[in-house]
């Protein structure tokens, strides 16, 4: 109580309440309705130990349809794709640039595949198109980092082979 006194007569209380909401600003990427990176990793390393399906994403000409529609049609279409329903325990994010996404399903790789599918589809809708590559993650055991780094592998090699 007193603690919370000093921070009010200094002004400390304001600071970390702004603190606060920039975090949570943060976390969420508002421009695709989804958690961020950083937000991810933070989830990813306080799961129990498990095996999850975690699906890599790459989004197919995101630059060009930028300079086509612009960035605010195409996060838009982006984020209407990702409406799809996942479970509340599903983890949808942003990876490093802005058409990698990642997946961390709370289910097994057959419902994982089902829901890419449901993806295909929405993501058609909105006129794109994506690379995928799904895998486990033996949580305790692999650095998530490590998985999505050999499933972004993958896609660009499955990128390299096919003649679109």
């Amino acid at each position: 109580m007193l603690r919370r006194l000093v921070s009010k007569l200094f002004g400390f209380e304001t600071e970390l309440s702004e603190l606060r909401r920039q975090i949570k600003e943060l976390s969420w990427d508002t421009s695709f309705g989804m958690w961020t990176r950083g937000a991810f990793l933070q989830f990813c390393h306080v799961m129990p130990r498990d095996t999850r399906c975690l699906a890599f994403i790459d989004l197919n000409h995101i630059h060009d349809l930028n300079e086509e529609l612009g960035y605010n049609e195409v996060d838009r279409r982006v984020k209407e794709m990702f409406s799809v329903p996942f479970r509340r325990s599903d983890i949808v994010a942003r990876w490093y640039s802005g058409d990698e996404i990642v997946i961390l399903f709370d289910s097994d790789l057959t419902v994982a595949q089902q829901k890419i599918e449901q993806l295909r589809n929405s993501a058609a809708e909105q006129g794109l198109t994506f690379y995928c590559e799904i895998g486990a993650w033996e949580i305790g055991k692999q650095s998530i980092e490590s998985v999505v780094d050999a499933l972004a592998q993958s896609v660009i090699k499955s990128k390299g082979r096919d003649p679109r």
